[in-house]
This record gives C-alpha cells, sequence and structure tokens, in this order.
C-alpha cells in the first residue's frame, strides 16, 4: 500500500460516523457485484495521511465505498480473510463482518444499515466508509469539491452489542416485526421497528418499546401484542432487523402508521401515504 503525507485535517470539523448514518429509502434490488471501469475514484486521507489502496475507493450512488480489506489494514486490523463472498476483520477490540448482498455489516455483534449493499468489485469486497469506519471509533468529512474523504481515529472501536442494546428492547422489538411482518423482505421488517421507534420518540406515543407495542390508550395499536401472536419465537432476520432499527437505521422516516396493503384503514384515510414495501403500506 503506498501512501504520502498531505495536511493535517482539521479536527474541529469531524463529524462522529454514528451520529451521521444517512437516512434512505430502502436498499438496491439486484446484482451485489460492480465494475470498477463505470465507477468514479474518491481519494483517501487516513489520520493525516493520503492513501493509495492497489483496490481504490469508489463512488456508487453518492456513497463512497472502500475495499474492506486495504482500509481494514490501513486502521491496524491484525488480519482480514475474504472467503466466498464474506469478509472478517480481525482488529484490536473489534471483530467484523461483511458479506456481498447484505444491507448490513455486522460489528462486535452489532449491526450497521448498508442501504445500497455490501459489493463486490473485481474480486474484492466492498462496504460503505461510513459504518466502517464508525466500527473503528473514527470520524469522518467529505469534500465533494476534490472527491476526497478524511478520516479520523476519535477512540476505541464500537461498543459490543452485548452492551450496547437493551436485552429487553431487542426481545420485544424481535417479536413484533417477527408478529407482524416475518414474511417480508428484511427492509420490510426494519420498517416495522422504524415505526416503533418512531412512536418512541413521539410524545404522542409511550417513550419505551414494550410501551409502544402494548399501548391501548387510543385503542389496541398492534395487534399481535394482544392475540398472543406476539410471543411467537422470532427468525434470526427479525432480530437482525430488531437491532437494525435500534441502530438508527431508517427505511421510512417520520412514518407512525403501518397497515397491510390490502385493507384500507383509519391511516389510510386520514395520514399522509409515505411508501409501500412488500405487503405493507406506510403512513407518516
Amino acid at each position: 500500500m503506498k501512501v504520502r503525507i498531505v495536511v493535517p485535517i482539521l479536527l474541529c470539523i469531524i463529524l462522529l460516523c454514528g451520529t451521521v448514518l444517512p437516512v434512505i429509502a430502502g436498499a438496491d434490488e439486484g446484482e451485489a457485484v460492480l465494475d470498477l471501469e463505470t465507477l468514479e475514484i474518491v481519494s483517501i486521507i487516513i489520520n493525516g495521511v493520503q492513501v493509495e489502496f492497489e483496490a481504490p475507493a469508489v463512488l456508487f450512488n453518492a456513497t463512497t465505498y472502500v475495499p474492506i480489506y486495504y482500509f481494514s489494514m490501513a486502521f491496524g486490523a491484525d488480519y482480514v480473510t475474504q472467503y466466498e463472498g464474506t469478509a472478517i476483520v480481525e482488529a484490536p477490540g473489534l471483530r467484523i463482518y461483511a458479506t456481498v448482498g447484505d444491507p448490513f455489516l455486522s460489528a462486535n455483534g452489532r449491526y450497521l444499515h448498508v442501504p445500497h449493499l455490501c459489493r463486490e468489485i473485481n474480486g474484492q469486497i466492498y462496504v460503505p466508509v461510513r459504518p466502517l469506519a464508525y466500527a473503528f471509533g473514527a470520524g469522518l468529512v467529505w469534500n465533494r469539491y476534490s472527491r476526497t474523504v478524511s478520516v479520523v481515529q476519535l477512540g476505541g472501536p464500537i461498543k459490543h452489542g452485548n452492551y450496547f442494546y437493551d436485552e429487553m428492547d431487542v426481545f420485544w422489538m424481535s417479536r413484533i416485526i417477527s408478529a407482524e411482518a416475518r414474511g417480508e423482505p428484511l427492509i420490510g421488517q426494519i420498517a416495522v421497528g422504524n415505526v416503533v421507534m418512531n412512536r418512541v420518540a413521539s410524545e404522542m406515543y409511550p417513550n419505551t418499546v414494550h410501551g409502544v407495542i402494548f399501548d391501548r390508550r387510543h385503542g389496541i395499536q398492534f395487534t399481535p401484542a394482544h392475540s398472543g401472536a406476539i410471543n411467537r419465537t422470532p427468525y434470526r432476520a427479525n432480530i437482525v432487523a430488531a437491532k437494525l432499527a435500534l441502530e438508527g437505521a431508517d427505511v421510512v422516516g417520520d412514518s407512525l402508521f403501518f397497515s397491510s396493503s390490502r385493507i384500507r384503514c383509519w391511516a389510510s384515510r386520514n395520514r399522509p401515504f409515505n411508501s409501500r414495501i412488500g405487503n405493507h403500506n406506510f403512513f407518516d
């Protein structure tokens, strides 16, 4: 890997990655393998040093993607393995998994949203720089004029999921997602979790995941919470979707309501339509 020194970065403008994960409408469909020749190359600066990876960083869907191998090694990883479309990063205090086609990274048992999927380019596994830097405890700034991403180490690696997630929040969130959307694509499951989290943040509803799910102040809000369907054991995908929603993955913006697309409900008559995902309509 070639490097050259550049002017030090102004740390005062660095934004911590965890606070600026992008808000998007959904994940890409289709092939997760890209052609390098069709993509714009992006410059990367790490801790004041411009790095030139053997596989360059690129811009795809307005998102900077980096080769996980070269970026992780530049951040002090002990080793990175790639096998059958999955990359495993081992670094001090950190383990990352990234699989081509997945809309997330797994880092220390946490799930970080990758809206446009983990990708393969010329045999290398590529992921968006923002969640990857966040996993390493770094912040970044994007300069759209020079097409440069400046990354600076701000602290230690991401806190482990065993200490980050509230056990009961995961328990109830995964079960309401399972009951309402277990047959939906992952993005549809995340969307149900988004509605729950939007209500937690709203003054109109209880301020806990459990409180929102079992809320009856204005009538039953989530039928499975009172029919018993919520007690079914969730699938692994439901748990992943729950953790993504708790991390802040956002696929339906400010939506507070959803319903089956086959049913004309109160929300469909009274609230602005947001989007349709799978068999559900979402309303703000």
